[in-house]
């Protein structure tokens, strides 16, 4: 009988419910699925997905807070890693967030989502400059509507 050896590691607690649901329903306990991973590691001298950064991510809805923005159309956000750091932007709205992490990067993100909309999406036109104008326009054409999370 081959030695054994034991792995220890930590994870979210919500993955792994999630992920036992799904192994069970497959007919795997965990050990049988870290050792197919295992073995797909050594068998093709790499990971056996491709492991990727997308270069954007869609979003639908934003929360922040208290509040959760329902968008009319999803927001194609840009992606990337700039000098180790996470980048989101959105043009259209003049966003650039960064994060150490992509969660960082994410949470930075809707902070100045939401900031936007409470200084210049619910201000009146006549204390906005144009440019803000401009942006409370492209604000309101994407927003459908603000609920309380």
């Amino acid at each position: 009988m081959a030695r054994t050896a034991m792995i220890h590691a930590r994870t979210d607690a919500g993955l792994k419910s999630e992920t036992e649901t799904i192994l069970k329903g497959l007919g795997l306990s965990y050990t049988e699925a870290i050792n197919l991973f295992l073995n797909q590691v050594r068998m093709r001298k790499g990971l056996p997905f491709p492991v990727e950064i997308p270069d954007s991510i869609s979003m639908s809805l934003i929360e922040w807070g208290r509040r959760r923005f329902v968008l009319k159309k999803s927001l194609r956000v840009r992606v990337g890693i700039e000098g180790g750091v996470w980048v989101l932007e959105y043009a259209p709205l003049g966003i650039l967030a960064y994060g150490s992490t992509l969660e960082e990067a994410l949470a930075a993100f809707r902070m100045d989502f939401a900031s936007a909309w409470d200084q210049v999406g619910k201000e009146v036109d006549a204390k906005l400059t144009r440019d803000a104008r401009s942006l409370k326009k492209r604000l309101l054409s994407i927003v459908d509507r603000v609920e309380a999370a």
